[in-house]
């Protein structure tokens, strides 16, 4: 028996390089790109929000974080703290009506197959006029089409979990999006919400998929790269991998740019991070 995590699996399916640096080698960024920086604050901020909490707190403790940074990272991270604060005065007016059933659902020993168990977290179990949905959070610089949530069903995994946790039937997925790209005079539209039904054929499916790709993951022997202009251009791991793969002495760069990973809060090693 073994485990993995949505966070694996979703990884695996990316990149097998990516897997090989984050998950064997473990390896992060010493300094966290912006859209993982940004993505992880306006989420503690909406997990605060949904519980019931004065998120308004939780934005100054991380705030007195920020300030405390050198003034290179506080310079890279920009507006971060304007931004976080307009993002989510937005959202607080927009959405008074939600009935949350569940906040930050951590889960473990969901089985894929009798070998193989799934660990995570699901944003949010929120239930409206049609029945309940599993809520996926998502920071971006703009709002996907239609056909790329098609093509990223992942998330619907979450959907048997989250009636096994809750024992009610979910209905599908809903997409919450903040939009981080603020424009000066701020008139554009920056939260969105987008409703996915799931049926069970494509439930199934996805648990078999996922079952594969584990399987597959712990046979790793040797890694290699997915080599896609989109998905490099926003690695984590690009200046290593690119050094790697033109055979130079990349030793200072894994030095200088990247540590081990810092042990995970019960996340299942999920970054909350935002769709560029």
């Amino acid at each position: 028996m073994y485990e993995v995590s949505f966070s694996e699996l979703r990884t695996w399916r990316t990149c097998r390089q990516l897997y090989h640096y984050r998950y064997v080698e473990q390896l992060e960024p010493r300094l966290k790109a912006l859209p993982l920086k940004r993505g992880s604050w306006i989420h503690s901020l909406l997990e605060a929000y949904h519980r019931g909490e004065n998120w308004r707190e939780i934005h100054e403790q991380l705030t007195e974080e920020f300030n405390l940074l050198m003034d290179e990272e506080r310079e890279y991270y920009g507006s971060l703290p304007q931004d976080g604060e307009y993002l989510m005065g937005l959202y607080e007016k927009a959405y008074t009506h939600d009935k949350p059933l569940g906040v930050e659902l951590a889960f473990e020993g969901f089985h894929l197959s009798p070998q193989i168990s799934l660990r995570g977290r699901i944003d949010m179990i929120v239930e409206d006029s049609r029945g309940a949905w599993v809520v996926e959070h998502k920071t971006t610089s703009r709002i996907p089409n239609e056909d790329e949530r098609m093509l990223n069903p992942q998330v619907a995994l979450y959907i048997p979990v989250a009636e096994e946790l809750l024992g009610v039937p979910i209905i599908g997925v809903l997409w919450n999006y903040l939009r981080t790209k603020i424009p000066k005079k701020k008139s554009l539209n920056l939260l969105e919400r987008r409703y996915m039904p799931v049926n069970r054929k494509i439930i199934h499916q996805l648990v078999t998929e996922a079952r594969i790709a584990a399987v597959e993951s712990r046979g790793l022997s040797r890694p290699y790269r997915a080599l896609n202009p989109m998905l490099c251009r926003g690695c984590q791991f690009r200046s290593l991998c690119t050094g790697e793969l033109m055979g130079l002495d990349t030793e200072f760069i894994r030095k200088s740019e990247y540590k081990r990973r810092e042990k995970q809060d019960g996340r299942g090693g999920e970054e909350k991070g935002e769709k560029e």
